[in-house]
């Protein structure tokens, strides 16, 4: 049914439909962020149990949550037809998540040195 009408809209006014895709967006987040607050209890819960420093597992899930919010920052903004902005969102959050790894990637690095002779 919100295609019907996205198709309608995009034709005859698009600024209108790029509201109204923001709000469905909207609308659906709102909906899932309670499961998504159980989500990350369940990984924190997993994570205890295999005793799994918490730094590790709070950069996976915020590089998680980077690759979603970046994917659907450029999939809105190809839909409003701005390919360049798209881009830029999507090398963004490669960058971030790259940051964030950078702990991970120290410690690997430490744990080989300690390994070489």
């Amino acid at each position: 049914m919100l295609a019907v009408l996205m198709a309608h809209l995009r034709g005859a006014y698009p600024a209108m439909a790029l509201a109204v895709i923001l709000l469905f967006v909207f609308g659906v987040l709102l909906f899932v962020l309670p499961e998504l607050d159980r989500l990350i209890h369940l990984f924190g819960t997993l994570g205890r149990r295999a005793d799994v420093d918490g730094i590790y597992l709070d950069i996976a899930l915020r590089s998680i949550g980077i690759a979603y919010v970046s994917a659907l920052g450029s999939q809105i903004s190809r839909d409003a037809g701005e390919q360049a902005i798209a881009t830029v969102i999507e090398f963004a959050g490669k960058i971030l998540i790259l940051i964030l790894a950078l702990p991970i990637v120290a410690a690997i690095l430490q744990t080989l040195m300690r390994l070489l002779p």
